[in-house]
């Protein structure tokens, strides 16, 4: 994006599926029609974060590591950013009220088939609702162990009884038909400073099924979209270096970018919630 606020298109979907009289009779114009549209605005937040390398580690560090300490710290720098970014995500698509429909599974996902009943009907929630077919699917990784070890899903893919082992992400793309089955396996630390750690995956056992095109397009719908603040001389997720601070007696390290994520068509997507537990 351009401008850091600003409004982006909301089209009709109603229009956009509506089969017009296209026939023409001679000598006459073209039939007119019309869309209605309307607007959203979206805000790009900045998210920052930064360290210090001492002149002590400096001084202490061998020639050919001196590299490594601005490198390394960078490195951490951008981890902790995208863990944010992946934690603000997951709170967003995994709570019912920012997708089209959701549910919970009536029979935990411990084999018979059920993970691939219920990623199937969640398929077709989305595709008859929108007429358009989800192409995307996020499984937290709780839920992928369960789906992925399945009986019904590994007796598909490598023939029954014949010990293939356990199928992986693109085999489940091609046996549900979808362009991506994304894994997300990141795991976060919930206790607070200075306490015990937790650690936690982010995504549960929770999946996510929606459509989003290839690539960003305003004339095509998505369950989401980033919108990214792009403008000349701003972070862009490149890593500066302030200069040393004789006060600190270090120097700085920055990453940073302006970013806001929005649901912009709630309805191409379903989340199963909980699948490892039934109701």
């Amino acid at each position: 994006m351009d401008k850091q606020s600003n409004l982006y298109l909301v089209f009709s979907r109603a229009d956009r599926l509506r089969v017009e009289k296209t026939i023409r009779a001679p000598g006459t114009e073209a039939r007119l029609v019309t869309e209605d549209i309307g607007s959203n605005t979206y805000f790009c937040k900045n998210y920052a974060l930064a360290g210090n390398v001492p002149i002590e580690d400096k001084v202490n560090a061998d020639p050919a590591h001196l590299a490594a300490l601005v490198n390394g710290k960078s490195t951490y720098l951008l981890d902790k950013l995208l863990l944010d970014w992946e934690v603000r995500v997951a709170n967003m698509v995994n709570s019912g009220s920012n997708v089209g429909s959701y549910s919970t599974v009536t029979s935990a996902w411990n084999g018979a088939g059920a993970p691939l009943n219920n990623v199937n009907a969640a398929i077709d929630n989305v595709h008859y609702s929108n007429g358009r077919k989800p192409n995307r699917i996020v499984m937290g990784s709780e839920a992928w162990k369960s789906f992925r070890r399945d009986s019904t899903v590994r007796n598909l893919i490598f023939g029954t009884n014949n010990g293939g082992g356990y199928v992986n992400e693109q085999q489940v793309a091609t046996l549900l038909n979808v362009d991506k089955v994304l894994v997300a396996d990141a795991f976060q630390n919930t206790g607070q400073e200075g306490v015990a750690e937790a650690l936690a995956t982010i995504w549960k056992d929770n999946v996510l099924v929606y459509y989003a095109p290839p690539s960003p397009s305003i004339e095509q719908p998505s369950f989401g979209y980033n919108f990214r603040w792009a403008a000349g001389g701003l972070p862009n997720m490149q890593v500066e270096r302030h200069p040393y601070d004789s006060r600190t007696k270090s120097e700085r390290v920055e990453v940073g970018y302006y970013q806001d994520e929005k649901i912009t068509g709630a309805s191409y997507g379903f989340l199963l919630a909980s699948v490892n537990s039934s109701q």
